[in-house]
């Protein structure tokens, strides 16, 4: 029997982390989670009115966490989060790594199936935490592949993807309510649109109003990336006004899984959050090749210019790499290197491609296979007993 700690700092953390809670749980072990619903980030001293204890042991006084601001029940064998980097899991790491000599396990938040810049700076700026990390849970031989080949240097072990092993099946009720409030009328055809934060996203969202404008018979819903709309960055696409007319912003992160299911149509470019589209299997519009991203997809020039994408603050890449100039950024993107994501990328276009022009069940599993190796809602299973085994 384990004693596990589990900390979720938003809806998006725990959707990554609720099936582990659970499995953890019925497997018998001692469970502690701090978990927050709120779709945005919320930290366990500041913004504790925004968390809950799940613990299925009498919550007995025997440990003190600074970091959680309470008391636990055990000292943790585990401490299992979504993310490494950033405030308030990285010092919730530290304390329970080197102040009570916990293990912590990162289970992968995105499915990183092709390689961009920002995916290269990404792996190495995470490098320098990777040595409070005893295991990274991945969700595919193929993600695993290509985030190594980005330059991460951890214990990437393939799980399979745990979100998807309970979050995809939406009760009746709740699909009710999300109707109700979205208004959703059932004689016309409703599409979700998916945000990128890249510097292809000013491109995307002048087709956004296009296809709006093209089908005022559609219902259209807009699912933004996690945190999008409450950051400074993009706060004018949604204040005072929604910036897509006639469309209707998903702000709540838990109402995603139900709207997955109730749109009839998913529309962007390929990421992570196609991985639902597939399974609910769903018609999908891939914007890639229209707005010409595959061709400039590992073109570094963005990140030396200004602009709203994820990847373009060159001084933050420097400050994080602990660079000098702009020469040493841009020696990280070697010949070899940018070939080889040349070639990973080509394979993910052409299983999308594939799939596009036949949407078959064989062409549907091999472009499911790259998100995930298993696809059967057991992740969260091979997890616990992955933490069972390496106590």
């Amino acid at each position: 029997m384990l004693n596990i700690l589990i900390f979720a700092s938003d809806a998006k953390a725990l959707s990554s982390l609720n099936s582990i809670i659970q499995e953890a749980s019925s497997q018998g072990n001692r469970v502690f989670a701090m978990i927050s619903q709120h779709s945005q980030l919320s930290l366990p001293i500041q913004d504790k009115q925004n968390f809950k204890i799940l613990c299925n042991v009498d919550r007995s006084k025997h440990l003190y966490s600074n970091s959680l601001g309470e008391w636990l029940p055990f000292t943790p064998d585990w401490v299992v989060v979504n993310r490494e980097r950033w405030l308030p899991e990285n010092d919730i790491i530290r304390e329970f790594k080197y102040d009570f000599g916990c293990k912590v396990a990162l289970v992968e938040p995105n499915s990183q199936m092709l390689t961009h810049p920002e995916n290269i700076l990404d792996a190495l700026s995470r490098n320098k935490f990777q040595d409070m990390i005893d295991v990274n849970f991945d969700h595919s031989t193929w993600i695993k592949k290509v985030r190594e080949s980005t330059g991460i240097q951890a214990n990437l072990q393939v799980v399979g993807n745990p979100k998807y092993d309970i979050n995809t099946t939406v009760d009746d009720s709740t699909l009710n309510d999300l109707k109700k409030i979205y208004q959703i009328d059932p004689n016309k055809k409703t599409v979700l649109l998916f945000s990128i934060i890249s510097s292809a996203r000013e491109n995307i969202k002048e087709v956004y109003k296009d296809m709006i404008m093209k089908h005022p018979d559609y219902q259209f819903f807009y699912k933004p990336y996690p945190g999008e709309p409450f950051g400074s960055k993009f706060e004018k696409d949604y204040h005072p006004h929604f910036f897509l007319p006639n469309c209707v912003p998903i702000l709540q992160e838990n109402h995603i899984w139900g709207m997955f299911q109730l749109c009839d149509m998913h529309v962007g470019i390929l990421g992570s959050i196609n991985h639902a589209t597939l399974l609910y299997d769903k018609e999908y519009i891939d914007l890639s090749k229209e707005l010409g991203v595959r061709e400039r997809y590992l073109d570094i020039s963005p990140i030396f210019t200004e602009g709203v994408g994820i990847e373009q603050d060159k001084s933050m890449w420097k400050r994080a790499l602990n660079l000098k100039n702009d020469s040493e950024l841009r020696d990280i993107f070697t010949k070899d290197k940018m070939k080889l994501g040349k070639s990973h990328n080509e394979v993910v276009w052409a299983k999308l491609d594939s799939y596009i022009d036949d949407s078959s069940d064989k062409n549907k599993q091999d472009l499911l296979k790259l998100f995930d190796d298993y696809n059967d809602g057991k992740a969260s299973k091979r997890i616990v007993n992955y933490l069972k085994e390496n106590v």
